[in-house]
């Protein structure tokens, strides 16, 4: 029995993200990641979480809401963009974990291959030494759209199902 793409970064988000961390959910959808990620960051942490469709952003905020973790995230209306990101963290922070969750069963669309690809390198610069980057797509539609330029500083691992292919990449210690 083979456990899920769902499971497994679940998985990981448990045993990486701390509290008081700092991540950010770039293709939040309908939110899966961006709870379990704001229970998990505690009170002195946060989610920035980006939601290109302003009917799955208004979910996400009254989800969070009615769990009574709605301080502990941010949710933006929009795709993740550089712009957007320093609006909410400025030049000086860096986060210890982004997320793009593209996989089947999020409801997100998967971007161009580059605007997926800089989205990639946007978080990668963002992320501190140590930091950790999970990459989701389907199986059908990764090898069209990711191609990854920061793979010389970094340790990565893949997870796959027959549905969806799951990276890890670690910004190593300078």
């Amino acid at each position: 029995m083979q456990i899920s793409n769902r499971h497994f970064i679940q998985s990981t988000l448990e045993e990486t993200v701390e509290p008081g961390n700092l991540v950010v959910d770039g293709a939040a959808g309908i939110g899966l990641n961006t709870r379990f990620l704001s229970s998990r960051v505690g009170s002195q942490g946060q989610v920035l979480t980006f939601s290109e469709e302003k009917e799955n952003a208004n979910q996400i905020a009254s989800s969070l809401f009615m769990a009574g973790l709605q301080d502990r995230v941010d949710v933006i209306n929009g795709v993740l963009t550089q712009g957007k990101l320093q609006a909410q963290i400025g030049k000086v922070s860096k986060l210890d974990l982004a997320i793009l969750d593209y996989g089947s069963d999020t409801g997100t669309s998967l971007p161009n291959r580059e605007t997926l690809n800089e989205q990639i390198t946007l978080l990668w610069d963002h992320l501190k030494d140590d930091g950790l980057l999970i990459v989701n797509l389907t199986r059908n539609q990764q090898a069209a759209n990711f191609d990854v330029s920061i793979t010389n500083d970094t340790d990565k691992a893949s997870y796959q199902t027959h549905s969806d292919l799951t990276y890890l990449i670690e910004r190593k210690d300078d």
